[in-house]
């Protein structure tokens, strides 16, 4: 076969497989809609802020007496959820992303307005705005699956909150009441269905910046990104991690003969390579250039490296069948083994990597573990 021909792996194949990879979420990308910690900050001092317009309003203001409970039994109830709260609120500083601990928060907010609404003695209670803010405050902080779930629930607590408030006494139900649930009953609907079109176009633009324009793999902030994800659940659940560091030998020179066109399909083929060679739940970035990231949890050395010695095996039999003159240097580290995060472990498989590269008689696969003595003390220090 000439120099010249086309790589045997199918253009249209890769691209199709590619756009497909681009549609799928990584099972180890951490939550989208995951608010950072100074954001969730806002958000409890916006409950508490909440918290205590209502305690004011039915202990401070003249005339004002809960409709259902004693004041004792609705401050007792605002004292519950102040302490449940404050748990939440530590359980967020330790752990900044939980959608159970956000489902629960939104939970708590929906029962206590309730109750709030329940004892409010006005017949056109303002109490219920706060569902607005319950719903929105979500939808907007966690996702559309929130946002939708928040909005079924305010309204079946609403509708159960006038079914106790009314009960028995439908005369005071005032047409005031109807059309004022129906106008926020509209506006969250709309509110809904105009944040699911933004939602929709935002998370398009974020996939996109998250992955290599060229290979379709994650770049190196998705790598980043995801490795941050894996590594605190390496910590919390102690698991394991292999990383892994390809290199592509020769490549310079498949550029300076052929052409930087042939270049980039070379690069494409082996994304194509390491895509096929890898689980679903492994993660194969390109760090730049030549250079590529793979993150393989729960997974030993030793199987780790039969994973290196299969690409490699695709790589020769890919560079033979084109007539290509490449191959691939492989090295791997393990984590928490070899470093506690992503930047302690790869200067560390790097090392290997540029060991592996110095010696004729390697096979082109060299472990952390491999390095000699002087290069350990070198990293560590």
């Amino acid at each position: 076969m000439g120099m010249d021909s086309k790589p045997q792996i199918c253009p249209e194949r890769r691209a199709t497989d590619r756009r497909r990879e681009d549609r799928r979420a990584h099972p180890l990308t951490p939550p989208r809609n995951a608010p950072g910690w100074s954001e969730q900050k806002v958000q409890f001092i916006t409950r508490y802020l909440f918290w205590c317009l209502g305690l004011a309003f039915f202990n401070l203001v003249d005339g004002i007496e809960p409709a259902w409970m004693s004041l004792a039994q609705l401050n007792t109830a605002m004292a519950v959820y102040f302490i449940l709260h404050a748990g939440i609120v530590i359980h967020a500083a330790r752990r900044h992303h939980c959608i159970t601990r956000y489902r629960l928060a939104m939970w708590m907010d929906i029962a206590i307005v309730s109750v709030c609404v329940l004892n409010d003695p006005y017949t056109l209670p303002p109490s219920i705005l706060v569902y607005i803010m319950v719903v929105l405050g979500n939808g907007m902080r966690y996702g559309m699956r929130l946002f939708g779930e928040a909005l079924a629930l305010s309204f079946g607590a609403l509708m159960l909150v006038f079914s106790i408030r009314y009960m028995g006494s439908i005369q005071v139900f005032s047409p005031g009441l109807v059309f004022l649930n129906l106008f926020g009953a509209i506006i969250l609907v709309y509110s809904y269905l105009l944040m699911s079109r933004i939602e929709e176009g935002r998370l398009q633009l974020e996939e996109r910046s998250r992955l290599d324009t060229l290979t379709g793999l994650m770049n190196r902030r998705a790598l980043y990104e995801c490795s941050d994800y894996l590594f605190e659940l390496i910590e919390r659940q102690g698991r394991s991690v292999v990383v892994i560091l390809a290199d592509l030998d020769r490549f310079k020179a498949v550029n300076d003969t052929l052409g930087h066109a042939r270049g980039d399909e070379v690069l494409q083929d082996f994304a194509d390579i390491l895509r096929e060679s890898l689980r679903a739940t492994d993660v194969a970035s390109r760090l730049g250039g030549d250079e590529f990231v793979l993150l393989l949890p729960d997974t030993s050395l030793d199987e780790a490296e039969a994973v290196a010695q299969r690409i490699q095996a695709r790589v020769r039999e890919y560079a033979q069948l084109n007539s290509l003159d490449f191959g691939t240097t492989i090295a791997m580290g393990e984590a928490p083994t070899h470093g506690a995060n992503l930047d302690e472990v790869l200067p560390r498989v790097d090392a290997a990597l540029y060991q592996s590269k110095g010696r004729n008689d390697c096979p082109g696969i060299r472990r952390v573990e491999d390095l000699p003595g002087q290069v350990m003390l070198q990293l560590e220090s």
